[in-house]
């Protein structure tokens, strides 16, 4: 696969996995999507006594399972392998979502700046114009 043909496929696959959270949000979060995308996970957290990051990774593990089931096999069950890496993503940007809302209710500084992941800001500028490999 081609650079091109690499970008190409990585932002149609991220779209769709985009698409995917926006449409399976409204059916999780039993019509409170708008004003928390983390409704499910807390929701679930109360039935269960437990905490809405247990029950996320809980959520995950079970597609993760299956991808490790794929690495193992190459067979696909009840869903393709594309949709369950879709709904990784998904889980691991609900977590980022997690995250951010518990630092902000607590004293912790909190530094968003995407730049401190960075050696430096030429790295960030080459990844923002595509430069990098993932």
């Amino acid at each position: 696969m081609t650079a091109s043909e690499y970008k190409q496929m990585r932002d149609e696959f991220l779209k769709a996995t985009l698409e995917l959270s926006d449409n399976k949000r409204i059916e999780y979060t039993e019509g409170n999507h708008m004003d928390n995308v983390l409704w499910n996970f807390e929701n679930s957290a109360k039935d269960v006594d437990s905490t809405p990051m247990k029950v996320l990774v809980i959520f995950l593990n079970k597609h993760l399972s299956s991808l490790k089931s794929y690495f193992r096999t190459g067979k696909e069950f009840s869903e393709s392998i594309e949709g369950r890496i879709m709904d990784i993503i998904n889980y691991l940007l609900l977590l980022v979502a997690m995250i951010r809302s518990e630092r902000e209710k607590s004293d912790l500084p909190q530094d968003r700046s995407i730049k401190k992941y960075y050696n430096n800001e030429a790295q960030l500028d080459r990844e923002s114009k595509g430069d990098d490999q993932c």
